[in-house]
């Protein structure tokens, strides 16, 4: 018979292997959402960087920028070195020439560090004949497997068989978060590392046999390094290590306090190995960071559509409860009911098993920390989505306690809960980020209610994008609504026509487009683009879910755009 540790172990790797099977299956039916072009374009430039090193003299002498109008990422910041001045390692690593070929960790809008595109890059080497999208999304849907199948072997491990099947399905099967982990960006990969961080920690200052004042050493550097790693993604993962501190100081565990102080230490070494940049002086790209980050709220404006209002964050914050009003919308009915018995079980457990109070620990901050004033309220979910791979373990903690006090009844809950979140997945796709629970009517009642019926460009399928290159016949053009560098890579991959314009490119043209396109982002949209949507015809629709439109485009009438 199996051990405990073994079966968890192998549950743990065949949860893992299934997920990432299921990722893979669907990958192809998730389109390309805004900021994935900007990412494909900057580990371009690494991929670029990495084989100069290999071989400078020769990388110098056919060295060619993408002309601005090619490159995929923002032209913003220093211009790109001369061949003479790649032709050496020594010069590569010249701070000019750092900077233009790793375009992180400083001014908007090259504000996040690097570690994302780092892991995008694994598909170079697992996958390097796919295509540029799914070869980038590889490395972010292995990260999102094994930490499904790290939370199932965790949770089995320490609250049973049930507990495991909660959690990672409350993982798997949140519509919101699974679409995320497809992406090759840095918010599933952030949920992967912050909820790896609890774990290692977990790990290292849980009570031993026999019981002992050190921590389990590597469980400390794991820590350590998925901390540097969090950090390295994002600035929310800078805010990692406050809850663990809290905790530790409430909790007064010895234990814990040494794995946090070694960890850390760790931490701090590994986060500026991680970025290239910040290597000739570390105080100053830190700096520069931080000054950065700290600012967008003087830089940049985003409407956000909350409950029938548009706000414009961060200036204009969202209402405190935001968060919360969130969480309730996009998560299935029974895995919030299993994360509210979790909570539940978690507090009253307290005492005797403390640990599992930083779980709840690590929800409630993440929650408040995006609800804080002028932080930024815009796309949903996505800027504190660390919170829903929280709500995942607390949600097994809610199963553990059905199973023990309800029995039959209690794994009936939990089969519910998986069901319906599977369910919710399928009937979602391909757009499973207009995911909204049936507590509010799904999709239709939370836009009744005046929420976003999408805002990440996810709408634009491959079926959307047919449809749109045989609306518009040949002779007509296109206006889009910008030229991020999505589009430009749809227009480069041949899946977006080329005659297609957009709002910089009118001063060139030399007639008005015949039609313009429309998400139906409702904090986006002006007056007349709400009325055109009001009165909307089947022929307007690109693509729409549950009889709410997404993306629609429209004939030019004459009136420009406001």
């Amino acid at each position: 018979m199996l051990s405990a540790n073994r079966a968890s172990l192998l549950g743990g790797i065949g949860v893992a292997v299934m997920t990432l099977a299921l990722m893979i299956a669907t990958e192809s039916r998730m389109a390309i959402v805004w900021d994935e072009g900007y990412t494909l374009g900057r580990e371009g430039r690494v991929r670029d960087w990495l084989r100069a090193l290999r071989d400078p003299k020769t990388f110098a002498a056919t060295w060619r920028p993408a002309s601005p109008l090619k490159d995929l990422v923002q032209q913003v910041g220093v211009g790109p070195p001369r061949p003479d001045q790649v032709d050496t390692r020594a010069k590569l690593l010249d701070s000019r020439v750092v900077e233009w070929f790793w375009p992180f960790a400083r001014e908007e809008p090259h504000g996040h560090p690097p570690f994302y595109a780092i892991v995008g890059m694994a598909g170079d080497v697992l996958a390097p004949s796919w295509e540029l999208l799914p070869r980038a999304r590889l490395g972010p849907m292995i990260a999102f497997s094994l930490t499904a199948g790290a939370l199932f072997a965790f949770m089995m491990r320490r609250r049973g068989l049930w507990a495991g099947a909660a959690t990672a399905g409350a993982w798997i099967f949140q519509p919101r978060l699974f679409a995320h982990g497809h992406y090759a960006l840095y918010d599933a990969l952030l949920t992967c590392l912050w909820v790896g961080s609890i774990l290692a920690f977990t790990k290292a200052a849980e009570p031993g046999d026999p019981p002992t004042t050190r921590p389990r050493w590597r469980w400390v550097v794991a820590f350590g390094l998925l901390g540097a790693a969090a950090a390295g993604t994002k600035l929310t993962g800078w805010f990692l290590f406050l809850p663990f501190v809290a905790w530790t100081v409430v909790s007064r565990d010895r234990r814990a306090g040494r794995a946090l102080a070694v960890g850390g230490l760790v931490a701090l070494v590994a986060l500026v190995a991680l970025i290239p940049p910040w290597w000739s002086n570390p105080i100053a790209g830190v700096e520069r960071f931080l000054r950065s980050n700290l600012s967008r709220g003087q830089t940049t404006e985003i409407p956000t559509a909350f409950l029938g209002q548009v706000y414009l964050t961060p200036q204009g914050s969202l209402p405190w409860y935001n968060t919360l009003v969130w969480t309730a919308f996009v998560t299935p009915v029974g895995f919030l009911a299993l994360a509210l018995a979790g909570t539940v079980w978690a507090l009253r457990s307290a005492r005797s098993r403390p640990l599992w109070l930083l779980v709840v620990i690590h929800w409630a901050f993440l929650l408040a920390l995006r609800a804080l004033p002028h932080t930024p309220g815009h796309d949903a979910e996505r800027q504190f989505l660390p919170a829903f791979g929280c709500l995942a373990l607390i949600a097994g903690l809610g199963g553990a306690w059905a199973v023990e006090a309800l029995g039959w009844w209690g794994k009936a809950l939990v089969i519910a809960a998986l069901t319906e979140g599977a369910v919710s997945l399928a009937i979602m796709m391909p757009v499973p980020l207009s995911y909204y629970s049936p507590l509010v009517g799904g999709l239709p009642g939370a836009a009744r209610l005046g929420m976003e019926p999408t805002y990440y460009w996810d709408a634009l399928s491959d079926d959307a994008l047919d449809r749109l290159n045989t609306v518009v016949r040949p002779g007509e053009t296109l206006l889009l609504p910008a030229y991020t560098s999505s589009f430009r890579y749809l227009r480069q991959s041949g899946k977006l026509r080329p005659d297609f314009l957009w709002p910089e490119a009118m001063r060139y043209a030399s007639r008005v487009p015949e039609w313009y396109i429309i998400q139906n982002r409702v904090g986006f949209l002006t007056d007349l683009e709400r009325e055109l949507i009001a009165r909307a015809k089947p022929e307007n629709v690109l693509a729409s879910k549950w009889g709410v439109p997404l993306i629609l485009i429209f004939r030019n009438q004459g009136s420009e755009r406001k």
